[in-house]
């Protein structure tokens, strides 16, 4: 299946990102003389029953809502060649994410966008649904009519959940560093305070330029000129105990306006003394390629943003100098998905230097491994019975094939499964970064009771060593 020319009345014009699952093309509509954003499912999902549904779900989720404070659905149909798509508003000023990667917003500001990412939330709930992946990546930002302000506006429904599925069997899902912590348990049952939690994760980032940690501390600690009673509200918002938290995004968002009905603007001083957070140190990506592609983003589909159509990547330079030595034989079209695997997460040792490594260790950065013996495919090596728990969504989207397991489904997985596991290897002694890579390789338990890299795992330690030397910029 080639690029498509047409989507129903549509033209397509170029792509602006792509995923494991999907891909987001910049499309015209020529009866409104406006452009849209097209997204079709990719070409080795459309014969999964399962997934087709999943994708139709979410354009019927969006559509049903009909709101302005969220992504909205045009049209829906499906290619000549059997692949379903659905059109949708076009975010031509990028997404959170990127306004958030030079720093936190001017405090009224950061408020102001809280409150309305927070009254989207509460549409979606008024409909039964609970989104379960609020993150700056699904919040996109589009020119208001006459180009005075900004509408906001919540994306990716894909592992959204609806009234008659929230108390059915629920399976881990959502984002390191807004999920709430049920949501990390099978069977954890997330209800809409799981949003109130991503909503308090979200407000806090807005805050102070970074996610929260966990546990988390006032926002005041960062940023000495929040209130004590913001501080209050968005602390209660990420209560760890869900019956402890504000039992809706209401409740959050009457307590935050009353909170903050008489602050001033503030100058943005730098917190003594803590060096940046990551996202301030992340490339700002283009913002048209990012505000589409993380329609793709999370969730049941994930997308690298801000690559152009022959795969280089916005601000490639800065993002090689940053993260990852230039003149190295990393495949660059692998650049992007290597810099998100490897700051998925603020952990010790994780790098996109090490992902980079592990990459060359375990592959040579062929996307087409298979070895059937071991049941390890692609590029990551990954075996398809153990990435079905780490790809996007998790179980909630069916276990890939092997010629399904595409580097942009198997290399984000790495830095989820690095995050959640890395955890149990805080107290571990040696290089964190080796143990991190021998735990992808073996376990975390493996690691704990070696009291690091057990012997048998030295030369794979050694050789990852190696190439994160070689890798790091200099």
């Amino acid at each position: 299946m080639g690029n498509p020319s047409a989507a129903g009345r549509y033209r397509i014009d170029r792509l602006l990102g792509s995923g494991g699952f999907a891909t987001v093309w910049l499309g015209h509509d020529p009866e409104l003389d406006a452009p849209v954003a097209v997204k079709i499912l990719g070409d080795s999902w459309t014969h999964r029953a399962d997934v087709r549904e999943r994708f139709v779900q979410e354009a019927r989720l969006l559509r049903r809502a009909d709101s302005h404070r969220l992504v909205q659905v045009f049209d829906i149909g499906e290619l000549p060649d059997g692949r379903p798509y659905f059109v949708m508003t076009y975010a031509d000023r990028g997404t959170l994410e990127d306004r958030l990667a030079g720093g936190p917003l001017p405090l009224n500001e950061a408020l102001r966008t809280a409150r309305e990412i927070i009254l989207g939330v509460r549409e979606l709930h008024g409909l039964d649904v609970v989104h379960r992946d609020l993150k700056p990546s699904n919040v996109l930002l589009r020119a208001a009519p006459g180009g005075d302000g900004e509408r906001i506006m919540i994306a990716d429904l894909g592992i959204a959940r609806t009234g008659d599925r929230l108390s059915s069997l629920t399976l881990p899902a959502g984002s390191p560093g807004y999920m709430a912590p049920e949501q990390a348990q099978i069977d954890g049952a997330p209800d809409r305070r799981a949003d109130v939690y991503g909503l308090g994760a979200l407000t806090y980032h807005l805050l102070t330029g970074e996610p929260p940690h966990s546990p988390a501390e006032a926002p005041s600690r960062l940023r000495p000129s929040v209130p004590p009673s913001v501080d209050a509200a968005v602390l209660r918002a990420l209560e760890p105990d869900r019956e402890r938290r504000w039992a809706s995004a209401e409740e959050f968002g009457h307590a935050l306006a009353r909170a903050t009905s008489k602050i001033d603007t503030d100058p943005l001083p730098a917190p003594a003394g803590r060096p940046p957070g990551r996202l301030r140190r992340r490339t700002v990506l283009a913002g048209v390629g990012a505000a589409t592609a993380a329609l793709l983003a999370g969730g049941a589909f994930w997308a690298f943003a801000g690559l152009g159509d022959d795969g280089s990547a916005a601000g490639k330079g800065d993002l090689q100098a940053r993260w990852l030595r230039a003149d190295s034989d990393i495949p660059r079209q692998y650049r992007e998905l290597i810099v998100r695997a490897g700051t998925w997460c603020d952990m010790r040792g994780l790098s996109p230097a090490l992902i980079a490594a592990m990459l060359k260790a375990e592959s040579g950065f062929d996307p087409r491994l298979a070895d059937p013996v071991k049941d390890e495919y692609g590029i990551a090596r990954w075996t398809p019975k153990l990435l079905v728990f780490w790809q996007p969504g998790g179980l909630n989207n069916p276990e890939p094939k092997p010629a399904d397991i595409t580097p942009e489904l198997s290399i984000p997985a790495m830095g989820r499964y690095l995050c959640y596991w890395g955890k149990d290897l805080k107290d571990v002694p040696g290089d964190p970064s080796l143990n991190l890579a021998v735990t992808y390789r073996s376990s975390s338990k493996t690691v704990v009771k070696a009291g690091g890299v057990p012997e048998r795992f030295l030369p794979y330690a050694e050789k990852v060593r190696r190439y994160v030397t070689e890798y790091q910029p200099r």
